[in-house]
């Protein structure tokens, strides 16, 4: 049993160094420390408001409530079986808005742990904010259906990961979608370590109603994510150390029907200081038609402006087309966490994104966007136990 603890607390010491947002959050260690049968309890509360008023992105506002009791089932140290149900309320609605069925399955044994079923990703798998954004666990996205194969040791943390995001059945009028995807760290020396990260976004289908047209969008669609780079950490400890890391992007998508570049690379450079409860983030990011399946959406060089806005009675298409494919960004995060109380947590995250390029002149409408500087701020409250039964 203490070899199966030293494992876990292995996991849990590898996703709190790579954390990149205020409100990630790590499985419940100690769901492995009932005996036989138990119930664990996650619950999240939070605001986020985005102010960005650049031509990229929407700023919206993220307000709710997450509650995800499980009931634990422990055949050995080993095996565990997990069912529950994952509840969404958004604040401001008298009604639930999702309510999920979980059910999974895991093995661990010495430095692997195995998942079938419903993974509940509350750290985007350790994915860097341009391939995966953060936003994702504030929504039922959070929720995952899949497998999922993790490996920690001293020298290499591996995720690999499959979520099956659409069922489609004979002649469904809908495509399936699935995502897969891998991080990987290698330590090559005492403090240096080179992190690859993948995303690969798949559409398509063989048993589903096909429509053929000019411009189909029901043909097979793959796109890939790819992150490599190196990582210098000079952690003594999880309480105070920088981190230095910079990472080369690249993309590759068989279509530019929906993605207006079909390769595209980036670099993106970051520098962490961490001190007890407070990190500082500091980052550089510079774009050539570099374009994410799932990632934050300030970093494509393509616009995804909702266009809900009228003139004169005429729908607002000014962002219809507009592209930045050479998008480049300083951005900055700031965050504090810390336990108020037995499993309960405190958090608190301001974010600016400083804009250096201009942006398109696809019509006389759009303003010069260059200096360009938007923020926003977050605040949550977590509660994440395990009651024995």
């Amino acid at each position: 049993m203490k070899k199966l603890l030293c494992i876990i607390t292995l996991f849990y010491q590898f996703n709190a160094s790579a954390q990149e947002s205020v409100f990630f959050s790590n499985e419940n260690n100690k769901t492995f420390e009932v005996d036989k049968f138990g119930v664990s309890v996650y619950n999240a509360n939070f605001i986020k408001n985005d102010e960005y008023f650049n031509n990229i992105a929407d700023g919206l506002t993220l307000l709710g409530t997450h509650l995800h009791p499980e009931f634990i089932y422990n055949s050995n140290n080993k095996t565990q079986f997990k069912a529950g149900i994952f509840l969404i309320k958004n604040f401001g609605e008298n009604n639930i808005d999702f309510a999920i069925p979980t059910f999974s399955f895991n093995y661990i044994k010495n430095n692997s742990q195995l998942t079938i079923g419903n993974l509940f990703t509350k750290n985007n798998h350790n994915l860097i904010e341009p391939l995966m954004a953060s936003e994702k666990i504030l929504s039922n996205d959070v929720i995952e259906t899949g497998i999922e194969y993790k490996y920690d040791s001293n020298k290499i943390n591996f995720d690999a990961w499959l979520n099956w995001e659409n069922y489609i059945r004979k002649y469904s009028e809908v495509r399936e979608v699935f995502t897969m995807g891998m991080t990987s760290k290698l330590s090559v020396l005492k403090h240096l370590s080179i992190p690859i990260q993948y995303v690969y976004y798949h559409r398509g289908g063989q048993i589903n109603k096909k429509y053929r047209s000019e411009n189909n969008l029901d043909n097979t669609m793959n796109f890939h994510n790819l992150a490599m780079g190196l990582e210098y950490a000079t952690h003594p400890n999880l309480n105070k150390g920088f981190t230095f890391g910079y990472n080369y992007l690249y993309h590759i998508t068989n279509t530019e029907i929906e993605y207006p570049f079909k390769t595209g690379r980036a670099h993106y450079v970051t520098l962490t200081y961490k001190i007890n409860h407070l990190q500082f983030l500091l980052a550089y990011y510079n774009a050539d038609k570099f374009t994410t399946a799932k990632g934050n959406e300030m970093f494509q060089s393509y616009s995804l402006k909702s266009n809900i806005n009228y003139w004169n009675g005429e729908l607002d298409n000014r962002y219809v087309g507009l592209e930045e494919p050479n998008r480049s960004l300083l951005f900055t995060k700031v965050f504090y966490q810390n336990e108020i109380a037995n499993n309960i947590k405190l958090g608190l995250q301001i974010e600016g994104y400083y804009q250096l390029n201009n942006s398109g002149t696809i019509n006389y409408l759009l303003s010069n966007k260059k200096n360009q500087f938007d923020y926003s701020y977050g605040v949550f409250l977590i509660l994440n136990d395990v009651f024995k039964l």
